[in-house]
């Protein structure tokens, strides 16, 4: 056989073992890829369907139908009848489709407190992009009684519960919350307005939003009153905010950008770091401890309280109806529990270990005083009415006779409005 011939039958050789082995690279990705995309659905919640709802936008034992604009979370544990007549079907549906266009978006980095929200704009949802660079969610104050008179500006903090995930703009809490006190300031003879200004984040806890509150102030934004509602989130083991891990690869990717680091989204590569990760010989880490939990809340109600004092600021602080803890199971929309029971037992353990004089109004016991009605729409978050329920309780706590607003003009920033 002449050696050009056997050069080439080589070639062949070569040329077909090297595409079956693209083919099985191929289709091994396409089968690890199809797993961890049924792991990770699988991981956030099943889906339950029933007999679908009159306009057949929703199952009656919970959950959206979907119409491509969905959240797993959507389709599995929303309850549309937690809205109670606030909103028709066609309406609720409305909201989802812009609560999916919004989270599209992801979060965006803010300095210091990790994360903030997008802008964004809609017939229910509005996160708007305040001067100092900082977004806020919209808030629906009234129309002031008498534009000359001064303004009591109210901040509010908080995660998602505060934020309003869930419900409308004018459904969240700070919303309800200005209504409730410009009506009692009229009623009262009180000669101003107040504006409520709604800072809460999705995910935040009282440890970022202290760091969030020094923003704001820093910014030149001086409130009269800041209000934190805290208890859903307790934050991270080491009292860091959720998404730590991922900026911890972020900026080592930014000093080291190895291939391993730049081809971590391939199935393949995915599963050897799963692998690597499994057979490593395991870390030892003690986990959350109530204690913990109890004192990283004590010493942020003390670090905004010494902040507030500092600017002239009226500090409050509220232990937050929290559905994990003490909210009747069978309301959810599913009918059972979305955490794991040994997770609402170590909410048992924290908030019984919160001392007496902790400085907290404690609003974990407002399910009960609701009654047996349903008042969350999802996991965790309030529902409308309940949300009008939690803000006529804050408000409760509020003095606006002992209050004299300050100055509307802003102070000086430490520098130019926050980047983008």
């Amino acid at each position: 056989m002449k050696p050009a011939v056997k050069l080439q039958d080589a070639y062949g050789q070569l040329a077909v073992i090297v595409l079956n082995s693209i083919l099985l690279l191929v289709a091994l990705n396409l089968s690890l890829w199809v797993y961890f995309s049924f792991h990770d659905f699988k991981s956030i919640s099943p889906i339950t369907k029933s007999d679908l709802s009159p306009n057949g936008l929703f199952y009656e034992a919970g959950g959206a139908v979907d119409n491509g604009k969905r959240t797993p979370s959507n389709l599995s544990i929303f309850d549309y009848k937690a809205y109670e007549g606030v909103m028709s079907e066609q309406e609720i549906g409305q909201l989802l489709d812009e609560i999916y266009d919004h989270g599209q978006l992801g979060f965006e980095y803010q300095a210091y407190s990790q994360y903030g929200h997008r802008e964004f704009a809609g017939d229910y949802i509005n996160v708007e992009i305040k001067a100092n660079g900082l977004a806020v969610r919209k808030t629906i104050n009234p129309k002031p009684t008498n534009p000359e008179w001064p303004t009591l500006q109210v901040f509010a903090f908080g995660g998602s519960t505060t934020y309003g995930k869930g419900v409308a703009d004018g459904d969240t809490w700070p919303s309800y919350l200005s209504q409730i006190l410009n009506e009692r300031a009229r009623q009262s003879g009180i000669r101003f307005n107040v504006e409520v200004t709604n800072h809460g984040r999705v995910g935040f806890y009282p440890t970022q939003e202290v760091h969030h509150f020094m923003e704001v102030l820093r910014s030149g934004e001086r409130p009269d009153i800041a209000i934190f509602l805290d208890g859903l989130n307790f934050g991270r083991d080491d009292d860091t905010p959720s998404l730590t891990t991922e900026y911890i690869r972020t900026i080592h990717a930014a000093q080291f950008s190895g291939l391993k680091d730049r081809l971590g989204w391939i199935p393949m590569v995915r599963a050897s770091n799963a692998l690597r990760l499994r057979f490593a010989e395991p870390v030892e880490r003690p986990g959350q401890q109530p204690e913990h939990v109890v004192e990283r809340f004590l010493q942020a109600r003390q670090n905004a309280t010494a902040i507030a004092a500092q600017y002239g600021v009226l500090p409050y602080f509220f232990l937050q109806p929290d559905a994990h803890y003490n909210y009747p199971e069978h309301l959810f929309g599913p009918g059972k529990l979305p955490i794991k029971q040994q997770a609402r037992a170590f909410k048992e353990q924290v908030y019984s270990a919160f001392p007496a004089n902790s400085g907290y109004v404690d609003l974990t016991g407002l399910f009960a005083a609701w009654g047996d009605r349903k008042a969350i729409v999802d996991t965790g978050h309030y529902s409308p009415n309940f949300s009008r329920f939690v803000a006529q309780h804050i408000a409760g706590s509020i003095d606006l006779r002992g209050i004299t607003p300050g100055t509307d003009d802003p102070a000086t920033p430490t520098g130019v409005p926050r980047q983008r």
